[in-house]
Formats: C-alpha cells, sequence, structure tokens
C-alpha cells in the first residue's frame, strides 16, 4: 500500500511540474510564433503601403480593389532622373548648374561655345529622364523580387486565400482640401489561426478592452495618420 502511495505521489508531483512548464511555456512559445507572423505580415502591409502611395502620387488617389493595384504594379511606371557624374567645384564657381548643364547638352548647336568653355560632355555627365516599372523604382520591393509574386500580394501570409481588408475613405482639411485615405487591415483571428487557441482569445480580448483594433493594419480609412501602421 505504501509504495502504491509513493507511486501516486510522485506521479502528482509530476504532473504538477508538468503543469508548471506548460503554464509558463505556452505563452512563452505563443509570443515567438506571434512574433514571427507579425514580422511577415507587416512587410506585406508596408509593400501595399508602398504601391498605394506610388499610385497617389501619380494619380492623386489610391488604388480601390486588389485588381487596380496589382494591375498598376505590373503595367505602370514611374519618371526617374538617371545621373551621371557632378560638376566641379571650378564649375560652379563660374555659375554653371545641373539645370544649364544638362540644356547646353542638350542643345549642342545653338550652346556650342558654352559646352567648349565648361569642358562639358555627356560621357562624364548626364541628366536624363527615364521611365520604370513602379516595383523597379523601390529598392526594397525590387531586391525582395516582389514582382515574382505581386499577384497574391493581397493574400494573407499564413493563410490559404484570406485577403487584407481593404478600404478607401476622405478627410476635408482645415483648408477645404479633400484628402484621399486609404486603410489595409488583417485582424489576429484571421493570421494567427492554428496558434494556441486560449493564448489567441486573450491578446484579442486585451486590443477590445484598450478599444483598439484586434490586428494589424496601415494607413486609416477615416482620420489621416500619413498612413503609419498600429505597430509603428
Amino acid at each position: 500500500m505504501k509504495m502504491v502511495l509513493n507511486l501516486i505521489l510522485v506521479a502528482a508531483a509530476v504532473l504538477l511540474g508538468w503543469m508548471c512548464y506548460e503554464s509558463i511555456q505556452i505563452p512563452v512559445q505563443f509570443k515567438a510564433d506571434v512574433a514571427k507572423r507579425d514580422e511577415v505580415v507587416i512587410q506585406r502591409l508596408k509593400d501595399i503601403r508602398t504601391l498605394q502611395e506610388a499610385h497617389r502620387d501619380l494619380y492623386q488617389q489610391y488604388c480601390g480593389s486588389w485588381a487596380e493595384l496589382i494591375n498598376f504594379a505590373k503595367t505602370d511606371s514611374v519618371k526617374i532622373c538617371q545621373k551621371i557624374g557632378t560638376l566641379t567645384d571650378e564649375q560652379l564657381a563660374d555659375g554653371l548648374n545641373e539645370k544649364k548643364a544638362w540644356e547646353y547638352l542638350c542643345n549642342p548647336k545653338k550652346y556650342s561655345k558654352e559646352i567648349a568653355k565648361y569642358n562639358l560632355s555627356k560621357e562624364t555627365f548626364s541628366r536624363d529622364t527615364v521611365k520604370v516599372n513602379v516595383l523597379d523604382n523601390d529598392s526594397s520591393l525590387m531586391n525582395r523580387k516582389v514582382w515574382e509574386w505581386i499577384d497574391r500580394i493581397h493574400i494573407v501570409p499564413f493563410t490559404e486565400n484570406d485577403t487584407f481588408e481593404l478600404q478607401l475613405g476622405s478627410v476635408t482639411t482645415a483648408s477645404g482640401y479633400e484628402m484621399s485615405l486609404f486603410e489595409a487591415r488583417v485582424p489576429f483571428a484571421v493570421y494567427l489561426k492554428g496558434l494556441n487557441e486560449g493564448e489567441l482569445a486573450n491578446k484579442i480580448q486585451e486590443r477590445k478592452d484598450m478599444e483598439k483594433y484586434e490586428g494589424l493594419k496601415v494607413g486609416d480609412a477615416e482620420q489621416a495618420n500619413n498612413n503609419a501602421g498600429n505597430w509603428e
């Protein structure tokens, strides 16, 4: 009987120890898993913001659908100035500037004297405007080869085919200017699905208690926030 009682006590101690370990390990593991998923989802939201702002800069408005945004990224282009060389201190001291130098070089017959005077050459100095694809204009998008998966930029990572929520809005400033707004977001319940249900429920409830959005989002469709993410 004593041996049986000892075995029961040992088993109870092991079980209690395991329960204590789990009570500590589960939140730690959940936090680590959330951090990994947050990093990927936040980068995706940043990419969406980059493309939306590029569209706004060109057309003074944001894309209202994912199809429009994807088509813009794949087919549209922006103008950039390709720069080769710089003016010397002597040229600058003589009153030459980049605008004049390029004007002279673009009209060699008209400005042959000026070209000779300042010793200008297109081989050593150039300020040409060229068009590049939207995805090639941003180093982050280009380096991470976003063009290879641009057709799925609206799909939330760690899900099958769930999409980010996209919403447009506007606000009238004090000066009477109507400012366009956009918002892209995804709830915790979507991209954290599959993680510990109890910890996830606590995370969602915590945000609700704070009266904050229960997920990740960039921009705001109701008020201007410089397209900030709610993680920033």
